[in-house]
């Protein structure tokens, strides 16, 4: 049997794919297996997948009008259908029954758009597609129609006289309606016989949900004999004729068709009318707006027209009024504006309630709108970046600050860092490594929801120990997070897609305090320590430290995810699926070498980054010129890939480093915090852990950049003077600083979120187990608190 690859390219819809799209989509596709005389998609009903038959055979009926259904094919292995319900709206043109067991793929629309929509260079392939089939099916119709009117032609050049008269005369009428037929061959000889043979006639009548009607081609021929014969005038007497015997019929919208078509647009205007509300009631509003779009503008008709579109836009006006709004948008408006009251009244207190002393006005001012927007944030009223700008604005409309501190996180390291990143990540999607490094990670995990999950976590935790920046292997590891919960079929924003990131965000994020080379955060507090305190805090004595914390949080948080997210249905991956996807991918392209070589030497840049001196960065930012410049991302893909949304709400959380240090705010929780830390020094566990909830609750308010300055510049003299180790209290401040309770506060957790597209998961799923690491973090360090004791880390102490 030919592989699921090699069959698929032989589509034309699939032929011409990029390797890397081709894989994806053959991960989109979903194995099923149906028992013979299953009913796979009925005719008339919305048409949503493509199929393409594994083995078995099915049958393929029609449906006719007098209700009988007509066996018209048996197709089966290699056979598809369905290729036009990816790109519109349309239904089942047939009944496609299993004739055998059948095994076949099923490619769901929704995954079909998802493909398109992470890969917007498909749009023209797929386009190019479509317009030869539809050039080649137009020629093909074009023919068809020739036929038709060659064979209409013929036949009716064997009808008599009074026969052929009698079609030409019914060529005016859209549907054989009694009265319309009556009006035209009424005082025709024998009217009754020749009329009900004409209709019975199959080689030139059709029947349909309106009634009979002549064929299209047959139709066309007798209306170009009927005007050769008669003349145009003669066809519009003919109209008004019918029209006038419909409107005595009380048939007054097949009348005023007819009116129109004879040109007396007064009799059709004033049909309209008077018979307004009837025809409101049968046809609706939108058939008489299509109705006046034919009537010429003539001083005649103004009037009547005015009133017409005046009664129309009270009924459209009557219609909004009584439609009553959902509920749920009711109910999520009157929740914005509790939001807004509840962010407003908790800015009015930081500035006007809470007593500050020591701290200047504006720094009271920074507080209040940070306030503000920390419960926008957390309650996800507003979009991440409007609110940030809206602070940034504040800040400097108000003169909280100068303007080049409060743009100053735009500037910053990080702002530039995550561009670049996020531009070598979609190089890396684009050209199907990732997607390659995806598949070989799922062959050598157990192919089950939690094997995935922990070979996914497991292969984080190795990236994030060589990688000293927590964001850059969170952002390059978004689109593998969504090709892997493709793989497992998640829908977006499922469970089983929301334990699939929450995964990555454990590899990738939560495992990064425990290797010093692990977080930014971790090497500068080893940088603002004194040369002689720095000597004691190298790489191993780091991992040594932190084992007790890196195995409870790895554990608990990997049980905790699953347990939190995991979804209704185990999935498992088909072995047959990754290799058919492997195959699609082939060798190694060019595409793939040189992003795979760009990453590579980025990395080494970031971990040789103290020896050359190189910011990070501009480490990225290098790589991304490079990809540009070997075109491995066009100016399309280059846009795409930016998230400008994204990089405005960084750049004002950057920010906030430059503006709490230019008010004071950092000076002020010093003399703040002191007084508490140095009773507690001799009690050592419970140091640590009321620094970790401390450093909790300063995290709503501080960066996790300048909250480790703050720390190690104040905390960690203290402590050390009274015998912990440097180290200790660097793994502590680290791992506290992690904990993110909202997304505003961690940078890593974004650059996931953003680089899923928001597709993975939302705010509101996540917060239960960012809120869950808080209490993890906690038990990670009471777990690290008896190896630091027996180490002779910590001071002797009864707590």
């Amino acid at each position: 049997m030919e592989s699921l690859a090699v069959v698929l390219r032989r589509v034309p819809l699939f032929a011409d794919l990029p390797p890397g799209s081709f894989a994806k989509i053959i991960a989109d596709l979903r194995e099923e297996v149906v028992e013979p005389g299953t009913v796979i998609c009925t005719e008339g009903e919305p048409a949503n997948d493509f199929f393409l038959i594994r083995s078995g055979e099915v049958s393929v009926y029609v449906n006719h009008v007098n209700g009988e259904r007509e066996l018209i094919d048996t197709v089966g292995a290699n056979h598809t259908f369905g290729e036009a319900a990816l790109f519109r709206e349309r239904r089942r043109a047939a009944t496609i029954v299993a004739h055998t067991r059948v095994d076949l793929w099923r490619l769901p629309k929704d995954k079909f758009a998802t493909v398109i929509d992470e890969n917007p260079g498909l749009v023209l392939h797929f386009t190019g597609i479509l317009l030869d089939r539809l050039h080649n099916e137009n020629r093909q119709i074009a023919r068809l129609l020739q036929m038709s009117r060659a064979q209409a032609r013929a036949g009716l050049a064997r009808e008599s006289s009074e026969e052929l008269i009698a079609l030409e005369c019914l060529s005016i009428l859209e549907t054989l309606h009694p009265v319309a037929v009556a009006a035209l061959l009424g005082n025709m000889p024998h009217a009754t016989t020749l009329v009900k043979s004409l209709i019975d006639r199959s080689d030139y009548v059709e029947q349909s949900e309106l009634g009979p009607h002549l064929i299209p081609a047959v139709r066309e021929v007798l209306s170009g004999y009927l005007r050769a014969r008669i003349g145009s005038d003669a066809v519009r007497g003919l109209h008004s004729r019918v029209a006038a015997a419909l409107a005595a019929a009380d048939q007054q919208a097949l009348a005023i068709d007819h009116w129109f078509a004879a040109g007396e647009i007064h009799h059709a205007v004033k049909a309209i009318t008077d018979s307004f509300a009837g025809l409101i009631a049968t046809d609706g509003i939108s058939r008489i707006d299509d109705w006046l779009t034919r009537v010429p503008h003539t001083p005649a008709h103004e009037a009547q027209l005015d009133d017409l579109r005046r009664r129309i836009a009270d009924l459209h006006a009557a219609q909004r009024a009584q439609r009553p709004r959902p509920v749920a948008q009711r109910g999520a408006r009157h929740v914005q504006l509790l939001d807004g009251l509840l962010a407003i009244g908790a800015g009015l207190l930081l500035a006007f309630v809470i007593p500050m002393p020591g701290l200047s006005a504006e720094g009271r001012d920074m507080l209040a709108l940070l306030a503000v927007a920390v419960v926008l944030w957390a309650r996800d009223t507003l979009p991440d970046y409007v609110v940030g700008l809206g602070m940034m604005i504040a800040w400097i409309v108000l003169n909280i600050v100068p303007s080049q501190v409060a743009l100053s996180g735009f500037t910053s390291s990080p702002f530039f860092l995550i561009t670049g990143v996020l531009g070598m990540a979609a190089g890396l999607q684009a050209s199907g490594l990732l997607f390659r490094l995806t598949l070989h990670i799922i062959r050598r995990f157990p192919p089950t929801h939690l094997g995935q999950m922990t070979g996914l976590s497991l292969s984080g935790t190795a990236v994030t120990s060589v990688v000293p920046d927590v964001t850059s292997g969170v952002a390059i590891a978004a689109p593998i997070t969504l090709a892997l919960s493709d793989s497992l079929g998640f829908g977006r924003r499922s469970r089983g897609s929301t334990s699939i990131a929450m995964a990555a965000v454990l590899g990738f994020g939560q495992m990064s305090p425990f290797f010093l080379t692990g977080a930014a955060e971790n090497l500068l507090g080893r940088a603002l320590l004194p040369s002689a305190a720095q000597e004691t805090v190298t790489w191993t004595g780091w991992l040594v430290a932190a084992l007790p914390l890196a195995l409870v949080t790895f554990l608990c948080g990997l049980t905790v995810t699953y347990l939190l997210y995991r979804p209704q249905n185990s999935p498992r991956i088909s072995r047959a699926m990754v290799d058919a996807q492997l195959e699609a991918l082939g060798r190694p392209s060019r595409a793939e070498i040189v992003n795979g070589s760009v990453l590579g030497a980025a990395v080494i840049g970031w971990l040789t980054s103290p020896m050359h001196g190189i910011d990070v960065a501009w480490v990225a930012m290098a790589g991304l010129l490079v990809l540009l410049a070997a075109n491995m991302l066009d100016r399309a893909a280059f846009r795409a890939s930016i998230y400008w949304d994204f990089l405005f709400y960084l750049g004002t959380v950057l920010s906030l480093t430059g503006v709490v240090h230019e008010l004071g705010v950092d000076a002020w929780l010093i003399d703040l915090i002191k007084p508490h830390v140095e009773p507690l020094v001799r009690h050592p566990a419970t140091l640590l852990l009321l620094l970790a909830l401390s450093i909790y609750a300063a995290r709503f308010v501080l960066p996790s950049f300048p909250l480790v300055s703050l720390l190690v510049l104040t905390i960690v003299p203290i402590t050390s003077a009274a015998g912990f180790h440097p180290m200790v209290l660097l793994l502590v401040i680290s791992t506290a600083v992690s904990v993110w309770f909202m997304p505003y506060q961690s940078a890593y957790y974004l650059a996931l979120y953003f680089g899923t597209k928001e597709q993975a998961f939302s705010h509101r799923q996540a917060r239960p187990m960012a809120w869950a690491y808080g209490v993890i973090y906690l038990l990670a360090i009471a777990a690290g608190i008896p190896l630091w004791r027996w180490l002779g880390m910590l001071p002797g102490g009864t707590g």
